[in-house]
Order: C-alpha cells, then sequence, then structure tokens
C-alpha cells in the first residue's frame, strides 16, 4: 500500500511540474520576442494627437540583451525551484510518515 501511495504521489508531482514548467514557459514567453517599435506619422485626424502607423521597426538596443539574459535566469529559477522544493518537501514528508509503521 506505502509504495503505491509513494508512486502515485511521484506520477502526480511529475504532471503538476510538468504544467508548472510550461505555464512559466508561456507566462515568459512574450519577454523572448523582440518588441516592435512604431513609428507614427502624425496627420490631420478627427482625434488630436492621433496618428497613422508610417512603419514598423525592430529595433534592438544595447541593455536588451541584459534584460533577456536577467529574465531567463529568473525564468528558470521560478520554473526549476518550487518543483525541485515540493519533490523534497513530499519525500521527507513520505520518509517521517514511514517511520510510524
Amino acid at each position: 500500500m506505502a509504495l503505491r501511495v509513494a508512486r502515485g504521489l511521484f506520477r502526480l508531482w511529475l504532471v503538476l511540474s510538468v504544467l508548472w514548467i510550461a505555464g512559466v514557459g508561456v507566462v515568459t514567453w512574450g519577454t523572448f520576442v523582440y518588441p516592435e517599435v512604431v513609428v507614427c506619422e502624425e496627420v490631420e485626424a478627427p482625434a488630436p494627437g492621433s496618428c497613422l502607423p508610417r512603419s514598423v521597426v525592430l529595433e534592438l538596443q544595447p541593455e536588451w540583451d541584459k534584460d533577456r539574459r536577467a529574465a531567463f535566469q529568473f525564468a528558470l529559477i521560478l520554473a526549476l525551484v518550487p518543483p525541485a522544493f515540493a519533490l523534497a518537501l513530499g519525500s521527507a514528508l513520505m520518509w517521517a510518515l514511514r517511520g510510524f509503521r
């Protein structure tokens, strides 16, 4: 019985960890896509201050690589540390509960 519970909990941890890592990847994916800078051409329009898009230019600033690297490191830590902590906590609890047999 204890072996089945341990195996079931491990499988549950595995599924939840994959979902967690995928969720972190989806949320942080926008950080890794290059931003679009829209340059507007001012025209006489009914709404004051409005503009029409003239061109879309992709620009990379020098600090963009540092920001992407920092975002990647943060996403990596956020994706891997909580599942590892949950595995360690679950293993410790299973070890402690087996001691009461």
